[in-house]
């Protein structure tokens, strides 16, 4: 779980598809889920520049293309799991922070582990759960 993603080439989008491609890769896991943030469009422009996409599908390619062509790792590319939460970034803190609660999207039978980058990040702001 991480508050970057790709195409924003920071160590914190970064460094979370690597380690998640590489556990993949590495481990008898059956399954390995990198869990990124989307944000909308007007953060976009901000935080990805040029890119900008007008879906999560469309971005999911994107994060696969990088782990194919940039990373090598196309042997891992279509076979890692990619979940989004809803993101919005901060200029502020320069950050992206979720703004919903990201536990209620793990599917039941796959919580198993989880590794969070920034994890100070990931709790910052905590959503507002219904009553």
């Amino acid at each position: 779980v991480t508050t970057a993603s790709l195409p924003w080439r920071t160590g914190t989008s970064v460094n979370p598809t690597l380690r998640a491609a590489y556990l993949l890769r590495l481990t008898p896991a059956a399954s390995v889920t990198l869990m990124v943030p989307w944000i909308e469009a007007i953060d976009q422009c901000k935080v990805f520049g040029s890119h900008k996409f007008t879906s999560r599908e469309e971005q999911e390619k994107e994060i696969r293309r990088w782990l194919r062509r940039d990373a090598g790792m196309g042997d891992v590319a279509n076979r890692l799991k990619i979940m989004f939460y809803n993101g919005r970034y901060h200029p502020d803190y320069g950050s992206i922070f979720p703004v919903e609660d990201m536990l209620a999207l793990v599917p039941q039978g796959e919580a198993d582990v989880a590794v969070l980058e920034e994890p100070e990040h990931l709790n910052w702001f905590h959503p507002e759960t219904p009553e």
